[in-house]
């Protein structure tokens, strides 16, 4: 134990020297999570739309008001002419045409069904998706006011008045608001974590043989696992900075705080860190230089954990092949145990079937690395 303390204070004092590694240690997390934080935002807000009003009436002015007043929407031009309507949306001046009927207010008023066209542009996805949803929900937010408006213009009695369809009661639970950065947030430290503890392990090894220094690990009477074992030991701690660093800027800048127990979070947050810094410490054995150690390890991590883990694209939508391959991603269990700890107050009575899979890859990798490592020039 003397000796694997010793490793690990060498190590220890080897960051503390190394002006670039405080700057990963320190720094370089925080200023992630601030960049992607306020960068990845899946809320749209200000839709810039146009107006075709057949109608001009007070019933169509109060439809396009509602969609203004509801800040998701930014009305930017009215639309005379129907040729206007191309040219708009080929440009990308907005991204959607509101045109309401002629016959608004008498249909409303007369208690008959009246439909509004409302015309998208499909050329980003992504934000079409979005924009569809709550293009929807304004229109049904709004329609039974406008209804019984224009009904009580046209002089309709209650009793007159038709009996209208069902209504829906939306609850939106774990996040109501529907505050996306409640969703990334979480998941952003995952990944950075991911990178960032096997970035921290991926030079120990190797940068022993380049430095020329491994062959005194060598000729020393520490063993192999011992010597792992101890340059792994601050990387643990350091990672777990980190964890700390990252949910306190989650905190205090981005107001998002975990509804479950911390003590999971640092639990599981432990295990994970094992898994990838046991991943690190891999490659760093089986490298020539520190440069294609940190390359390769960045390849391996960045890529799969950020595609394929479920944090960009849902897992379901995607191919069963890449199904399958995301399940061999320890980011992959890891983001549904920190959302649900996040978002959900999920305890581990619910996830335990994820915390025991990061549990089999923290001590499988890390018994894959200690193998690797051989104590021999």
């Amino acid at each position: 134990m003397r000796r694997t303390l010793a490793i690990a204070r060498a190590e220890w004092i080897h960051n503390l020297r190394d002006p670039r590694s405080l700057f990963v240690i320190v720094v370089l997390p925080v200023v992630l999570l601030l960049l992607y934080g306020y960068g990845i935002n899946y809320d749209l807000r200000h839709i810039p739309f146009a107006v075709w009003d057949l109608s001009g009436t007070t019933v169509s002015r109060d439809l396009v008001q509602s969609f203004v007043a509801s800040g998701y929407f930014r009305l930017r031009e009215v639309i005379l002419e129907q040729q206007d309507v191309a040219g708009l949306l080929d440009r990308g001046d907005v991204i959607m045409v509101l045109v309401i009927p002629p016959d608004l207010e008498q249909r409303l008023g007369g208690g008959r069904p009246a439909q509004v066209q409302v015309l998208l542009s499909g050329a980003d996805t992504t934000r079409a998706t979005v924009a569809q949803g709550y293009i929807e929900a304004a229109l049904l937010g709004v329609s039974q006011q406008l209804l019984q408006e224009a009904q009580r213009r046209s002089g309709l009695s209650g009793a007159a008045r038709p009996t209208q369809g069902f209504g829906i009661n939306t609850t939106i639970l774990y996040n109501p608001s529907l505050n996306s950065t409640r969703f990334i947030v979480p998941g952003l430290i995952a990944i950075l974590l991911t990178i960032l503890a096997a970035l921290l392990t991926s030079t120990a090894v190797v940068r022993e043989r380049e430095w020329g220094s491994f062959e005194t690990l060598v000729t020393s009477p520490v063993q192999a696992p011992n010597i792992m074992l101890g340059k792994m030991a601050p990387y643990v701690i350091i990672a777990f900075v980190d964890v700390l660093l990252s949910v306190l800027t989650g905190v205090v800048v981005f107001h998002v705080v975990p509804a479950g127990s911390i003590w999971l979070l640092f639990s599981v947050s432990f295990l994970y860190l094992l898994a990838s810094l046991s991943i690190g410490m891999f490659f760093s054995t089986i490298m020539k230089s520190q440069q294609l150690a940190i390359l390769v390890t960045m390849l391996v991590t960045l890529l799969p954990t950020t595609l394929l883990s479920g944090f960009a694209f849902p897992i379901r939508s995607m191919p069963t092949f890449l199904q399958i391959i995301s399940t061999l991603i320890p980011a992959t269990h890891f983001l549904i145990v920190i959302r649900g700890i996040y978002l959900k107050s999920a305890g581990l009575a619910v996830l335990w079937p994820r915390v025991l899979l990061l549990g089999v890859f923290a001590v499988g990798l890390t018994a894959l690395a200690a193998k690797r490592f051989e104590k021999r020039l």
